[in-house]
């Protein structure tokens, strides 16, 4: 394998990273993991050893070291701003050696190339929060502030756990018909009532904030299907939401009137009930009426590993999407609706 180039892609998203290495014809031959890459989680430190550790995880499946990858693209969760840009570009920079040219983005970036073979369309991600991002035939591209709430963009698995909270306090106090949620959710989180939920949300934060998400986003998904209206509901607010920022991010770059892939990237997209899917469609074709929502063709990190590629001149060839499928099994099965990140 001397002579082979060889390209490195990392997904990093809130709860975990994803490494894939793989030649220039498209085989796949290492992969590796690490923790949570979202720097404004876990501090910049712990970001950049969670990709080293991916890194080097893929590497070693690979038989390979550091100095044999071409290049490599880092696609990670908190690059929002160009200030994030800049500082997780210098913290990349001081973790590799210098002679290894990469490239870095958002992680909604990899989430798009992954998940069409297409160059270009929009993707909207449904992990532990939201984002959405399109890019034109010209190149133009165009991303929200993914920032949540507090940035004006709601959405994912935080959301659907907040809202669906909001509704469960405002049952418990009178102010909503109670449906099934109200009772479920305790039952979920193994609380008495609903003053010790308030009691371990202030005392507990984000670490009682990821144990909701962990329990009641799927219990939202479960009870909708068996009927729930509230749960209902809240899929339904959600998936609009997601649907006009999609919609709006496709206007910016002059695609909402064009046969567009939109990818759904995400783990609440597998939630076994099809409502945040539906009502997120509704909402995006008001603004893009052609556009074709799809599953991911793959998973974000190979999207990484082809933005390697493609940075070091590369064309994505119908052998090379060939040789991906055939070694694609390298990843784990996607997994069911989880409380954060791509996955």
């Amino acid at each position: 394998m001397a002579h082979t180039r060889f390209y490195c892609g990392v997904d990093g998203g809130a709860t975990k990273t994803w490494a894939v290495v793989g030649d220039a014809r498209g085989r796949l031959v290492g992969f590796g993991t690490g923790g949570p890459a979202n720097y404004h989680l876990v501090g910049l430190e712990a970001a950049m050893q969670a990709v080293r550790r991916a890194v080097d995880g893929a590497l070693s499946q690979a038989g390979l070291e550091l100095g044999a990858l071409a290049r490599a693209c880092f696609c990670l969760a908190a690059d929002d701003s160009p200030e994030d840009h800049e500082r997780i570009g210098r913290a990349l920079a001081a973790m590799l050696p210098e002679s290894l040219p990469f490239t870095w983005d958002n992680d909604s970036w990899a989430g798009l190339r992954g998940g069409t073979d297409k160059p270009w369309g929009a993707v909207v991600i449904g992990g532990t929060s939201t984002n959405s991002a399109a890019k034109a035939p010209d190149g133009s591209r165009a991303i929200l502030r993914g920032l949540g709430r507090q940035s004006g963009n709601p959405g994912g698995s935080a959301d659907i756990a907040i809202e669906a909270v909001f509704w469960a306090l405002r049952m418990d106090e009178g102010s909503a018909p109670k449906t099934r949620l109200h009772g479920e959710i305790l039952k979920a989180l193994g609380l008495p009532d609903y003053d010790t939920l308030i009691k371990e949300h202030r005392e507990g934060g984000l670490a009682f904030s990821y144990r909701a998400m962990g329990v009641v986003t799927p219990l939202v998904f479960r009870l909708a299907g068996e009927g729930d209206e509230r749960a209902q509901d809240v899929l339904i607010r959600v998936g609009r939401w997601m649907g006009e920022q999609t919609g709006a991010v496709m206007r910016r770059v002059g695609i909402d009137g064009l046969e567009a892939d939109v990818v759904l990237a995400g783990s609440v997209f597998r939630g076994e009930n099809p409502l945040l899917i539906d009502s997120l469609t509704l909402h995006l074709h008001r603004f893009a009426p052609r556009a074709r929502t799809r599953l991911p063709l793959y998973h974000p990190v190979i999207g990484a590993y082809l933005l390697a590629l493609e940075a070091d001149g590369l064309e994505a060839t119908p052998a090379l999407y060939e040789k991906i499928e055939e070694t694609r099994d390298i990843l784990p099965e996607p997994g069911p609706v989880t409380p954060g990140g791509l996955e």
